[in-house]
């Protein structure tokens, strides 16, 4: 059975709202950084700045936007098995739910999209928290699995 798009829609508005939340507590809890660095060998986004301790997280890609399509990662063969760990979780959800937006390879994709589908990701994997950073052609969507603050390294002379 397939849900409707208001009724798709009326699911994913509060799940965005709870995903901004997320971030706006990871904010509060570990500062803005001045920098962000994406190793997709490792999964790990890294925050870094002079004055806060550096944040390490374990992330999943969701998917990615180019122009205005959508791409799921559990879809996308360009992107590894370990970056996109328990994705597939979703595509299940959504077959189980009947909501087409998560079972299908590619969907139009506006401004909102990627946040909304990260939202979804968030919800069923119970993440920590998500993220989007810029690429060559595009945005790339990640959901935090796991936050490590990592000390920072101690100053000679103090």
């Amino acid at each position: 059975m397939t849900i409707c798009e208001d009724c798709f829609q009326e699911f994913v508005h509060p799940l965005v709202h709870a995903g901004m939340d997320k971030n706006d507590a990871f904010e509060r809890r570990y500062g803005h950084h001045a920098r962000r660095d994406w190793d997709g060998s490792s999964s790990i986004l890294t925050f870094s700045d002079p004055s806060l301790p550096t944040v390490r997280v374990h992330c999943s890609v969701v998917g990615t936007t180019e122009g205005e399509s959508w791409q799921w990662s559990w879809a996308n063969k360009n992107i590894q098995p370990h970056e996109k760990l328990d994705i597939d979780k979703v595509r299940e959800f959504g077959e189980e739910n009947g909501y087409d937006k998560l079972t299908s390879p590619f969907l139009e994709s506006d401004d909102y999209t990627g946040w909304e589908m990260t939202a979804v990701a968030e919800h069923v994997l119970n993440a920590l928290g998500a993220y989007r950073f810029p690429t060559d052609c595009g945005f790339c969507y990640l959901i935090y699995r796991k936050i490590e603050e990592i000390q920072a390294p101690a100053i000679e002379g103090r």
